[in-house]
């Protein structure tokens, strides 16, 4: 009979709670290529991994999907294309962009739209707001871009509008039952990237936001529980000013994994699945052991569960 790997603890957290128990399924950079391979992601593999991930999930009871930006390896038609092919997932998905997802100027090739991004991905707009179960989610647009302006960075900006639209939001729902995604991550792991990298053999600079305090401001002024980021590729759990952010392994690269957030009554517990086999570890590492971030993946492994809160609140 086959068993679903049950996931290696990651952390227990003590917020998000739901009155009934709700499993969510989050993962991040997928970088799905058709027409690429080798590099540190892995990318002629990238099209088995989000199978993985489809199966992992399709495996278990789930009540949703979120998938943390960077679908895809360029943000091209056809890529979108495969993966609307291949992300067959039972139970509902919603997505936010990453970095490489929407349109900029340095783009040599036709990109998709936001437009189009938000009518695959998410509830018809971005930001957006869902349930899953008992879990409020809410999603914001990290990438600079805008309709028929194409961002001139990588770097994460949340605009004076989404500030507006996520304190109005967050006004309205139950806090303690609320997670909020969005790709770029929150200063203190932007620091927690930059001690490491001091301390690895090799280096290079990863973009950020742009404006982050703003955001971290109200994140912070409306007590939000948790905030799932990607785009550094590794499993962290930092705190920036009170805000707890949890950024989410990637499929594409070492370690090849998922996270799976079983929220209840206690807490949140995080675990995190494998989307590969050794042999698949061997070759990631291999593509990639002279970059920090697969370096710094491997540093994170060694340390789980990175936080348990549920022990605290025992003591």
């Amino acid at each position: 009979m086959h068993r679903p790997h049950a996931g290696q603890l990651l952390a227990r957290l003590e917020r998000p709670t739901t009155t009934e128990s709700t499993t969510l399924a989050v993962l991040s950079d997928v970088h799905l290529a058709t027409d690429a391979s080798g590099t540190w992601k892995v990318l002629h593999r990238t099209e088995r991994h989000l199978r993985a991930a489809v199966e992992c999930v399709n495996d278990r009871a789930i009540d949703g999907v979120v998938v943390a930006g960077d679908l895809s390896r360029d943000g091209t038609p056809a890529q979108f294309d495969r993966f609307d092919e291949l992300a067959d997932f039972e139970p509902p998905m919603v997505a936010v962009p990453g970095n490489h997802d929407l349109p900029t100027t340095f783009d040599d090739h036709e990109s998709a739209s936001i437009e189009a991004f938000e009518r695959r991905y998410t509830p018809g707009e971005l930001p957006f707001r869902t349930r899953f179960g008992d879990l409020e989610v809410i999603g914001l647009n990290s990438h600079a871009a805008r309709p028929a302006a194409p961002a001139e960075t990588w770097d994460g900006r949340i605009s004076a509008e989404q500030l507006m639209w996520l304190d109005e939001t967050l006004s309205d729902v139950d806090i303690d039952s609320t997670l909020v995604t969005v790709h770029h991550n929150l200063p203190a792991t932007g620091d927690l990237y930059e001690r490491y990298r001091a301390e690895l053999p090799v280096g290079g600079s990863v973009p950020g936001f742009s404006n982050p305090e703003p955001l971290v401001e109200l994140l912070a002024s409306r007590d939000v529980g948790l905030v799932v980021t990607g785009h550094l590729h590794f499993p962290a759990i930092e705190e920036t000013d009170g805000v707890r952010e949890l950024t989410v392994p990637a499929v594409s690269s070492f370690p090849h994994a998922l996270l799976l957030l079983e929220i209840d009554e206690r807490g949140t517990t995080v675990r995190s699945v494998p989307l590969t086999d050794a042999d698949g570890m061997v070759e990631s590492i291999a593509h990639g052991y002279e970059k920090d971030r697969v370096l710094l993946s491997a540093a994170q492994l060694g340390t789980f569960p990175l936080v348990d809160e549920f022990e605290s609140a025992r003591d």
